[in-house]
């Protein structure tokens, strides 16, 4: 295991990873910490928490988003693998 410190909305927070898993907390925190300043910037916020929210919901969606559209991508190859199979036992 690595230990590492990730800095994420001013507050420094230690893990434990694989070291393969280094350059992708890395970037997600990169990520996290630039979405915080541009909510920072767009919004009148209170303090950090709610721009930590916003980032939570947008990141929430975005892995929904992604799971649907995996859905999907499945559910039409079931289909065209079915089609392919239909064509196959007509010839058969």
């Amino acid at each position: 295991m690595l230990n590492i410190k990730l800095m994420v909305a001013d507050r420094l927070y230690p893990l434990s990873i694989a070291p393969s898993e280094e350059e992708s907390f890395r970037l997600a925190a990169k990520k996290i910490n630039e979405m915080i300043q541009t909510f920072e910037r767009h919004y009148d916020l209170r303090d950090k928490q709610d721009a930590i929210a916003m980032c939570a919901i947008v990141l929430a969606r975005q892995a929904s988003q992604e799971k649907l559209n995996e859905d999907d991508k499945q559910e039409q190859m079931t289909k065209k693998l079915q089609d392919i199979y239909a064509v196959l036992n007509s010839l058969a």
